[in-house]
């Protein structure tokens, strides 16, 4: 496999991998009755659906929007 092949499997592997885990973080939170909650441009994103796509199309904004909204309860 050519190097540059094998670095984009990572760096897909790293941002599917980290969606999920806000996927399964967020589901957890929300049972909890703690939320992540957070509003841009007056949209509102709450539920955890949403928030593990976000995370999965727009990886360098809205994981570390996720870990900032998450620790501000």
């Amino acid at each position: 496999m050519h190097p540059t092949v094998a670095g984009g499997l990572v760096v897909v592997l790293v941002v599917v991998a980290l969606s999920l885990w806000v996927l399964q973080d967020a589901r957890r939170r929300r049972e909890r009755d703690r939320p992540v909650v957070a509003t841009l441009a007056g949209i509102t994103i709450e539920r955890p659906e949403m928030w593990a796509a976000l995370c999965l199309l727009v990886f360098v904004f809205f994981v570390p929007l996720y870990l900032v909204a998450r620790n501000a309860d």
